[in-house]
């Protein structure tokens, strides 16, 4: 748990570095992101799976899947309402110019790339 609450505090702390210089206009900073962010939420829930007893690993994988699946739909419905919101704020109270979403593709390519996560998360700890 300790390992996975570092990787969040580093993951935070790099989105808003992104976010105040920009970097989220290059594809390979936000795919990254949303790439650590699956492997991350597959870290938590692989934690607390870790204390329930299940009947098999694949039931494991899939919940973990399930989950990470679930929260980067949530993620992405979160970044279309702060691109309907907060953009002006930001630039009016702190000068600077967010960007929280893109089209379509780029929708598709944050989910895929967190399920990539949650699957390399998977692989990498499969037993």
């Amino acid at each position: 748990m300790k390992k996975a609450l570092i990787f969040l505090t580093i993951i935070f702390f790099s989105n808003l570095i992104g976010i105040y210089y920009g970097m989220y206009m290059t594809w390979w900073f936000d795919m990254s992101h949303h790439f650590l962010g699956g492997f991350f939420v597959s870290m938590l829930i692989f934690h607390y799976l870790s204390g329930v007893k299940t009947s098999s690993k694949l039931k494991d994988y899939l919940i973990i899947i399930g989950a990470v699946s679930f929260i980067g739909v949530v993620w992405e419905f979160a970044e279309y309402l702060a691109s309907q919101t907060l953009i002006e704020p930001l630039y009016t109270h702190f000068g600077f110019r967010a960007y929280f979403i893109g089209d379509l593709d780029d929708t598709i390519n944050d989910l895929l790339m967190d399920i990539l996560g949650g699957f390399t998360f998977i692989f990498l700890r499969r037993k």
